[in-house]
């Protein structure tokens, strides 16, 4: 999803080019992210579409690019969660998304959902590894350096890079099978985690 500052400050002036550029720019990428979510094309694009138009007919402000995606993002995924609704589709990670659903679609309330619901699926993830694989990724997300977590949990230097690189790997599948069903974009996920987890 490509929108410039420039595209930003056009549409906070409600340029009526920017609607179309809009549109361009995250229509497929907000197509396939619903897709994802109820495996349907074209009630996919419709959704996509609705959730466009519903952000330009309210004629909203934002301070910024990431502020605006996360809007779209979460209307268009609550316009998919509405679509599973009527198709009466069972899933636990999304029933327990439509019970948690925020009622506003302010911006700033949305961005505190998509974190909520990123760290419950970085602790699923880390429920699925091993005790001490587990120990050791929730202490590089603490920033603690090798040598601190071989004191901690009383292993060797090396055991702590073989656990973490293991770790690292089995929740990057995890995430990458499981995160389109929580609504947040893999991708960010993954740039997010790893980054912590790699520079750590």
């Amino acid at each position: 999803m490509h929108i410039t500052s420039d595209l930003l400050h056009r549409l906070n002036n409600n340029e009526p080019a920017a609607h179309a550029d809009l549109f361009k720019a995250v229509f497929a990428d907000l197509t396939v992210f619903v897709y994802r979510m109820i495996d349907n094309e074209d009630e996919s694009e419709d959704i996509a579409i609705s959730a466009i138009t519903r952000l330009l007919g309210k004629k909203l402000t934002f301070n910024a690019i990431e502020q605006l995606k996360a809007y779209l993002y979460i209307s268009a995924r609550n316009g998919a969660l509405n679509y599973l609704r009527a198709a009466q589709k069972e899933d636990p990670f999304r029933r327990q998304l439509q019970d948690d659903l925020p009622i506003a679609e302010d911006p700033g309330i949305n961005k505190k959902y998509e974190m909520d619901h990123l760290r419950k699926l970085i602790e699923a993830g880390l429920g699925k590894l091993e005790k001490q694989c587990a120990a050791v990724i929730r202490l590089t997300m603490q920033n603690m350096q090798p040598d601190e977590i071989a004191k901690t949990l009383n292993i060797s230097p090396n055991q702590v890079y073989t656990q973490k690189s293991k770790g690292i790997s089995r929740l990057r599948e995890f995430i990458e099978q499981n995160g389109g069903k929580y609504g947040i974009p893999v991708v960010i996920i993954l740039l997010m985690i790893l980054c912590k987890l790699y520079f750590s």
